[in-house]
């Protein structure tokens, strides 16, 4: 891997080195002052973030409002809300955004009131996808390719103007600050009379800003119906790259924007309409330039590309006057779906992250302090046997509390779950994790294979926290539990609970609708940190000296 330098702008510095196949050190200066779009631009610029979801009552979940905020201190002023309707083939004519797939109207309605509370705005985003794109090969740009009548047009066009329209009302109602007409939909966009009566439809029920999200290269400038909405919406997946195993540099990069930069400039320009980003991303991979689409397509992790690209899109798109802005695919509304083990899209916890901060003007991400475990301060649940006043009410669970594994003698949790059953320890009255640092068990998986483990604590009243899950690198060396091996688990507490509130359970789930493998647990507790004690050594003077 070759060293990849992101040079100097103005007085932003970043040093981006790569070390090894994926090892790297990322720095940042803030830049001083803060981005400034000038005068030139006669729009403000989105500065987005698409925000995701795929089932029913996910948006509605305590996971779900802490990714939101994390979001937001990232210094995105704009958010896309994604919700996704289906149908079954590409020659359907019926829409269904009633299953289970798909978030219902009042999470919707949830997250829109959760983010203006934050201070973000939201543009409503609906998407329309075939049932089973995996094993098919099909994929929402298929939709109306096959169809050979009039009869079929009329049809569909009617059963998506219903979809769409059920959410523009929604919009409307919510409060959402803008909506997004379609997306992707590159077999249909054709039909302009179709497509303005949809739009029409639309305004008469919604009254905030409409997009329509094209695809790149090719749809963009097939639309002849761009005047019939306020801005010219671009999923901006251009590649950028002929090697996948290359790594760009942020010039390169730049350079390869060259093409695509001026089709924009022109499309803006003939319609007299300023261009937006609906989507942009790369995944944290070898080769993400080179196939930015690609959701698929395997390999190696590489935080240097992705951030390379993100500061190459930046530098070229941000102060162009024609340009309102651009939304970044994704941040997911599940918080532990982006890491540092992840090669997806999100750039939360990456370096890719640092330099949307810089740009959008959020503050740096704080940096780890070093702290150490005070074992002698910790709050034991469980070692050696469950610890005086903790109960154990656990469910759909078979447990040994006074287990041992071959070469110990010491009493352990032995446990197999049944699925999403829960090894749940309740204590006998409400205390405080403040005072704690970490939530800290020692875990042994067993030869019938690995359990998926997830963690969460409740209130007295039964409200549960923020999940998160055990098999997870920044949890558990390597984010896996092995077979007869112990493996320390540690997860902040203030991931678990990040209001601070008064707990009472805890809980250790099987995160899988199947049984659970055989493991074992013990060393069960809440940790303090401390600060390392520092040694100071004194200069060394000789007996005698003067």
């Amino acid at each position: 891997m070759r060293t990849c330098t992101l040079a100097k702008r103005g007085t932003f510095i970043r040093r981006l080195a790569c070390v090894g196949a994926a090892v790297l050190t990322l720095a940042f200066a803030r830049p001083a002052p803060a981005h400034s779009r000038g005068a030139a631009a006669s729009h403000p610029f989105q500065e987005g973030l698409s925000f995701a979801a795929w089932w029913s009552g996910q948006y509605a979940t305590p996971e779900t409002d802490y990714s939101l905020s994390l979001l937001a201190s990232t210094g995105a002023e704009w958010m896309a809300l994604i919700v996704t309707g289906y149908q079954e083939t590409p020659w359907s004519t019926t829409i269904d955004y009633t299953s289970p797939r798909t978030p219902t109207d009042a999470e919707l309605a949830q997250v829109i009131a959760e983010a203006h509370r934050l201070g973000l705005r939201v543009t409503l985003k609906p998407h329309l996808d075939l049932e089973d794109e995996i094993t098919t090969g099909w994929w929402r740009g298929h939709i109306g390719t096959y169809f050979t009548t009039e009869e079929q047009w009329a049809a569909w066009f009617a059963a998506y103007r219903q979809f769409i329209t059920h959410y523009a009302a929604l919009a409307q109602q919510a409060g959402a600050d803008q909506f997004v007409v379609g997306t992707e939909l590159l077999g249909t966009t054709h039909r302009e009379a179709d497509w303005r009566r949809v739009v029409a439809d639309v305004r008469a029920v919604y009254k905030g800003p409409l997009v329509y999200a094209s695809l790149h290269s090719g749809e963009e400038t097939s639309i002849a119906w761009w005047d019939a909405v306020d801005y010219i919406g671009v999923d901006a997946y251009y590649p950028l790259n002929d090697d996948p195993e290359e790594n760009p540099t942020v010039e390169e990069l730049e350079a390869a924007w060259a093409g695509p930069k001026a089709t924009l400039a022109a499309l803006s320009a003939r319609y007299g309409k300023p261009v937006i980003f609906t989507e942009i991303g790369y995944r944290s991979t070898a080769g993400c330039t080179a196939f930015p689409w690609d959701s698929w397509r395997s390999g190696r992790v590489n935080w240097v590309e992705q951030a390379a690209a993100y500061e190459a899109a930046f530098r070229q798109f941000y102060h162009e006057p024609w340009m309102a802005g651009m939304y970044w695919w994704f941040w997911p509304a599940d918080p532990w779906a982006s890491g540092p083990c992840d090669t997806g899209y999100s750039p939360h916890q990456k370096p890719a992250e640092d330099i949307l901060r810089a740009w959008y003007g959020g503050a740096p991400r704080p940096s780890a302090p070093v702290l150490l475990p005070a074992y002698d301060q910790a709050l034991t649940v469980y070692q050696d046997g469950l610890t005086s006043g903790w109960e154990n009410w656990s469910w759909g669970a078979t447990l040994n509390l006074g287990a041992s594994v071959q070469g110990g003698d010491a009493p352990l949790v032995a446990a197999q779950l049944e699925p999403w059953g829960g090894i749940s320890l309740r204590r006998n009255s409400p205390f405080s994790t403040r005072e704690y640092r970490w939530l800290e068990f020692d875990v042994r998986g067993s030869s019938e294979g690995e359990p998926r483990l997830r963690v969460y604590l409740e209130t007295a009243a039964g409200e549960r926290l923020v999940i998160a899950p055990v098999n997870d690198c920044r949890h558990i060396a390597g984010g896996h539990i092995e077979a007869d091996v112990w493996k320390r688990v540690r997860i902040p507490l203030r991931d678990l609970n990040p209001e601070g509130l008064e707990v009472v359970r805890l809980t250790i789930q099987n995160a899988s609708g199947d049984p659970s493998p055989l493991f074992w647990l013990d060393n069960l507790r809440l940790v303090p940190a401390r600060e390392p004690t520092h040694r100071v050594f004194l200069p060394l003077v000789a007996r005698g000296a003067k």
